[in-house]
């Protein structure tokens, strides 16, 4: 055996010596790996509590805000021109029917007025002896009638005259509250600009802003429509009527005008902001859960096997706190606590409620 090849023969030996060793080092590895213990985390599960619907009485109601209005907004025209003498009220006063509240210079009116009669005398006394000189036939009949004809329209600009002089005593057209004042004393009176506007406290009313899904509801239940009107801050409340349901929806708000009358105005004041909650039916014996057990988006969740199941947002019947449990749900269990932290099939445990 030459020197070359016994060279040839340590080197392989060494590589496989080396190749055994690195084998029986992974050997060594695998069965250490293997006979360890490996302890896992295990996360615990979800608590929560969880409750029965109940039977209950409700009444499906829906809240809304707006303000009061008055059912009459009166302006208080002059129907006469001239200049304010007297002007005495102010925004807040109230005002009876007929109560004179301004007056407008009387001068030329009772000029008029004297103009008016002197002319209509003078008439009268020459018909008076036409009438005396057509019994001795000293006058025909036709001048009886002209000079009649003339006498009747200088009475007609004497009742014109003593009504614009009446006209210069401005009134109430009605009982009320004055709401606003246009003009002063000094000012001059024309047709064009209200003095006044009176609203009628007596009468008041609510247009109410509704959206467009209760249309048909309120539609359907207008016969029965229970109102109450009221103000928290106010401390102000009463019930109301309905006066109106408007025939069409605004496409551009989609919502509709419902109008309401108060029962009892006295607690209220125009322009006060007001909420009314409206009951639109009723219901009698129905499977009914407290609003907690919902989320904020309307979903609800409840326990079956362990496991909690969801349930998506609907349309679902509100009342006092309470609302209808979804039909065909009404034995579950139902999660009232810990519903904001699971998920749709996650094991949980029910603690005690």
């Amino acid at each position: 055996m030459t020197e070359k090849r016994r060279s040839l023969i340590k080197r392989a030996l060494k590589y496989l010596v080396f190749i055994i060793l690195i084998a029986a080092a992974a050997a060594g590895l695998k069965l250490f790996f293997d006979s360890r213990t490996v302890t896992t985390y295990t996360a615990p599960l979800s608590s929560v509590a969880v409750i029965r619907a109940e039977e209950r009485d409700l009444a499906a109601s829906a809240s809304f805000s707006g303000y009061i209005e008055s059912q009459a907004m009166i302006p208080v025209i002059p129907f006469v021109q001239g200049t304010i003498t007297s002007f005495d009220i102010e925004a807040g006063d109230a005002v009876q029917k007929d109560q004179v509240i301004a007056q407008i210079d009387k001068e030329p009116y009772l000029l008029q007025e004297a103009q008016a009669q002197a002319a209509a005398s003078t008439y009268q006394s020459s018909y008076d002896r036409l009438v005396q000189l057509q019994q001795v036939q000293a006058a025909t009949q036709q001048d009886a009638d002209t000079m009649r004809g003339q006498l009747d329209a200088a009475n007609a600009q004497l009742e014109l005259a003593q009504l614009q002089l009446s006209y210069t005593d401005v009134k109430a057209p009605a009982s009320g509250t004055v709401i606003m004042t246009n003009q002063t004393a000094g000012d001059i009176a024309n047709s064009q600009t209200p003095l006044a506007v009176i609203a009628d406290t007596d009468n008041l009313v609510m247009n109410i802003r509704v959206p467009e899904r209760y249309y048909q509801i309120f539609r359907k239940h207008e016969d029965e429509l229970e109102i109450r009107v009221y103000s928290s801050d106010a401390g102000a409340e009463t019930t109301a009527q309905l006066v109106s349901i408007a025939p069409y929806i605004d496409p551009a708000s989609k919502s509709f005008v419902m109008k309401v009358r108060l029962d009892d105005p006295a607690p209220f004041t125009i322009g006060m902001y007001v909420r009314a909650e409206v009951v639109y039916q009723h219901y009698s014996s129905v499977m009914a859960l407290p609003e907690r057990v919902m989320k904020s988006d309307g979903s609800i969740y409840y326990v079956e096997d362990s496991t909690a199941r969801y349930i998506a947002p609907a349309d679902r019947i509100h009342a006092d706190g309470w609302f209808i449990a979804p039909e065909g749900f009404e034995n579950r269990l139902f999660v009232i606590e810990g519903q904001n932290s699971i998920l749709d099939g996650e094991s949980v445990v029910i603690r005690e409620n």
